[in-house]
């Protein structure tokens, strides 16, 4: 009797610190698709700058394994500014888009997102580990990209979680032809 009660005993004490250990060690899933909600550059004396325009667009797809695609494009804005003697500049490629594909984890005790990028439009980035601050609160992540040389700033950039919807049936469908499969829009359904 005194030996199934030290087993019984054993027994529930290793199933509580397994399962508290379960619970300290669980890491957020970012697996998903999530649209860009802000990006912008927070200044050292908490001034923002909008180096993408007022409303860039942007998408983060990650898989449950953690390869991800990231795009950030710029607003719907000139491509160009007038310097303060009316000469035109053209923006850099890096303020027009960014880019980057790779894989990405979350270390929830530091709070830090690694991204693990195996190709970038800003090539000095390709084959590069960049790991940064991030928050996740919900459906919003975000993080910040440490500054570069000789920059008073670092860039935020804030993700919202897209809910898994449905493509209602009326904008369009696959059709199963041989060999092939091609989407047909509503003005090609019978």
């Amino acid at each position: 009797m005194r030996f199934l009660s030290g087993l019984l005993l054993s027994t529930l004490f290793a199933s509580f610190i397994a399962t508290a250990a379960d619970n300290g060690n669980t890491t957020p899933s970012l697996a998903g698709t999530w649209t860009l909600k802000a990006a912008y550059d927070l200044h050292k004396d908490g001034n923002k700058t909008f180096g993408f325009g007022s409303q860039p667009k942007g998408i983060l797809v990650i898989a449950t394994g953690g390869s991800y695609s990231l795009q950030v494009f710029r607003s719907n804005e000139a491509t160009f500014a007038t310097d303060e003697k009316g000469v035109r500049k053209e923006f850099k490629p890096s303020e027009l888009a960014s880019t980057h594909y790779g894989h990405v984890s979350l270390d929830p005790a530091a709070h830090t997102i690694t991204f693990r990028i195996d190709l970038s439009y800003i090539q000095r980035w390709n084959g590069t580990v960049q790991v940064r601050p991030y928050i996740l609160s919900g459906d919003e992540l975000s993080y910040q990209v440490p500054a570069q040389p000789g920059s008073d700033s670092v860039a935020v950039s804030v993700w919202q979680r897209v809910e898994n919807q449905p493509m209602p049936q009326s904008q369009a469908s696959w059709k199963q032809e041989p060999l092939q499969r091609r989407l047909v829009t509503d003005a090609e359904k019978p």
